[in-house]
């Protein structure tokens, strides 16, 4: 069964930062901020990454748009991919480059959204479309993205796709690391190979 994005789910566009700072500092709390660079880094296996932050005004706190795990987001920008959130993420502002996804009754499984939106060759079309342009900067549209039909198997079926997704993203990010590690451990025999000479 298709269905329309809108339909299943809140689209949440994230905040414009310059709209939730303070006038002073003192008056705001600090809250680190998702970003672009952080997803990349990841899925390149980078952990230990810079995390920028935000001041934001005490009274416009409840109305920020926050990461949960397991939620999803797509980068508007750049990024045009939709990420499941982990650990890691939850508690960091959500700015205006992403919207993000939450699916009404647990009718979708995060990990399965995220493999439809980045792989299935619709979906890829559909977002190629949408990106071309005389800008410079390629942005998707949320009108774009409310507007994707999405193919709704029974949640056994999305989990089963779901799980085999996540492993091979895992695995992709373990084979970088070993790489990474073997070029240290190569670098490191090298270097002293040539002080023994």
């Amino acid at each position: 069964m298709e269905l329309l994005l809108e339909q299943i789910s809140e689209i949440t566009h994230g905040v414009v930062l310059n709209r939730i700072k303070p006038k002073v500092q003192n008056e705001g709390v600090e809250y680190p901020i998702l970003s672009i660079s952080q997803l990349l880094d990841e899925e390149n296996g980078i952990q230990d990454y810079e995390v920028p932050s935000v001041f934001v005004d005490k009274k416009k706190v409840k109305n920020l748009n926050l990461a949960r795990e397991n939620s999803i987001v797509i980068g508007l920008t750049s990024f045009h991919q939709a990420a499941v959130l982990g650990k890691q993420h939850v508690g960091k502002v959500i700015p205006s480059n992403f919207v993000s996804i939450k699916f009404h009754n647990g009718i979708m499984d995060p990990y399965y959204f995220a493999w439809y939106f980045n792989e299935h060759p619709e979906i890829k079309r559909q977002r190629l479309i949408a990106i071309q342009g005389n800008s410079s900067v390629k942005v998707l549209s949320i009108h774009m993205i409310r507007q994707l039909m999405i193919d709704c198997p029974d949640l056994s079926t999305q989990m089963s796709i779901g799980k085999l997704y996540y492993y091979q993203k895992r695995r992709q990010l373990l084979l970088m690391e070993k790489l990474r590690l073997e070029k240290s451990v190569l670098t490191e025999e090298m270097k002293q190979h040539l002080e023994s000479l």
